[in-house]
């Protein structure tokens, strides 16, 4: 892969709107799928936000199809685009959305339910995006100039993709990345993040899920959240080695697609749609064995493609595509708010941004008493959008497969 550079002006007719203006210095970077430690929760702004009015639109251009998330850094925007039959792996300015370079393979994927593009988004550290393609191939690439350090073919010629295809995001923990695509010789494979080598494989095996990894302390020690069909599972991020394993099955599909939400020190939250609903698992130590139990359960949440958010005690979520809120300690429902679509969660402090499949923003207040829409309005164009966007400096980035744009929320 050579990355192509790019050099794009006003007068390019890809362009649909550029606002001119000052643009403030950005000091926090949205490095991963849901942001910093994968949270869905957004880091400290840096301005005055104003909730009660349109963000102002700094710049919107086209982009193609896919359902990869957005990530930053403090100068450059990145996404993977399916742009006719290749995907790309794209950076663009942060100030005008104009591109800098792409990384270009020879691949497309497609599939009747989810359509065209790729599924996996970027995680950037130290200076470099970890990127994972629709064929398997994981690559390391310099973020500045988009030179490709290291890739390699991550699934052998006998590896079964799954319909929808790899949505795995890569995690970068320490110093490896690390996989869970499933397959029947191991679930999870972690790589040196220096040049690529196979570090350990796991010992747990089964067909690849939705799910992207991550690290969660639990009883103060750190356990890597993966799952296969049927089974969520805690290994050891250094070996790869199971420490625990539970059978989590979901109906119709069987396959978890929202993320492991930690919700104390000693338990975490599962949530599922197709009529799952969510539970909370508490975690004990039992002599060498870990002991885990069902604190609660309940229909109240069935969280199908967004993942929900913690806030002073209390969950957010969709449930399918209605707004709820429930109390973490007992499970009770709090309230039901209204219908947002199956889209993706962000919460700013005390605020909830919610980006619906069609593109609509709406804000609501995170309060346990009770639901309050602060307001809601059509962000981007009405296409699908199951992309997750990145608020960071005031700046909402946001796309969906035809459309990515900057706004403005700063007073």
């Amino acid at each position: 892969m050579v990355p192509v550079l790019r050099q794009a002006n006003a007068s390019d007719p890809e362009i649909i709107k550029n606002m001119s203006g000052s643009f403030r210095e950005v000091r926090h970077g949205w490095p991963e799928f849901r942001g910093p430690y994968r949270l869905g929760i957004a880091p400290a702004q840096e301005v005055s936000v104003n909730w009660e009015e349109e963000p102002k639109t700094i710049w919107t251009w086209s982009a193609g199809q896919g359902h990869s998330s957005l990530v930053s850094g403090k100068d450059l925007l990145f996404t993977i685009e399916q742009v006719g039959e290749k995907e790309c792996l794209i950076a663009r300015k942060l100030q005008s959305g104009e591109e800098v370079w792409r990384v270009e393979k020879d691949t497309k994927w497609d599939d009747m339910m989810s359509g065209i593009g790729p599924r996996s988004t970027p995680t950037l550290s130290d200076g470099c995006l970890y990127t994972l393609f629709s064929n398997g191939v994981l690559a390391k690439i310099l973020a500045k100039n988009g030179q490709v350090i290291w890739e390699k073919k991550v699934v052998s010629d006998k590896f079964k993709f799954p319909e929808w295809g790899l949505s795995c995001s890569p995690l970068v923990w320490n110093d490896l990345v690390i996989l869970n695509l499933g397959g029947e010789g191991a679930a999870a494979e972690a790589f040196n993040k220096l040049n690529g080598d196979l570090q350990w494989s796991s010992d747990l095996k089964g067909e690849g899920v939705y799910l992207s990894p991550s690290v969660l302390n639990i009883l103060n020690e750190e356990h890597l959240l993966v799952a296969v069909k049927g089974k969520i599972a805690g290994l050891d991020p250094l070996t790869g080695k199971t420490k625990w394993e539970r059978k989590w099955k979901i109906f119709l599909n069987n396959v978890q697609i929202s993320q492991p939400l930690l919700l104390s020190n000693d338990s975490i939250l599962l949530a599922a749609g197709y009529g799952r609903g969510a539970e909370r698992w508490r975690f004990s130590e039992d002599r060498d064995r870990y002991k885990i139990e069902t604190a609660w359960k309940t229909k109240n949440l069935k969280a199908k493609f967004s993942n929900p958010v913690l806030h002073e005690g209390f969950i957010y979520g969709l449930s399918e595509n209605l707004l709820v809120c429930l109390k973490a300690d007992g499970g009770e429902l709090q309230w039901r708010g209204k219908k947002y679509g199956y889209g993706r969660i962000i919460r700013a402090n005390d605020k909830l941004l919610i980006l619906g499949s069609t593109g609509t923003l709406s804000i609501v207040e995170a309060d346990p008493q009770t639901f309050q829409e602060v307001q809601s309005f059509q962000l981007l164009t009405d296409a699908r959008c199951w992309n997750g966007p990145a608020f960071v400096g005031g700046y909402l980035f946001a796309r969906n497969g035809v459309q990515i744009a900057c706004f403005d929320f700063a007073k």
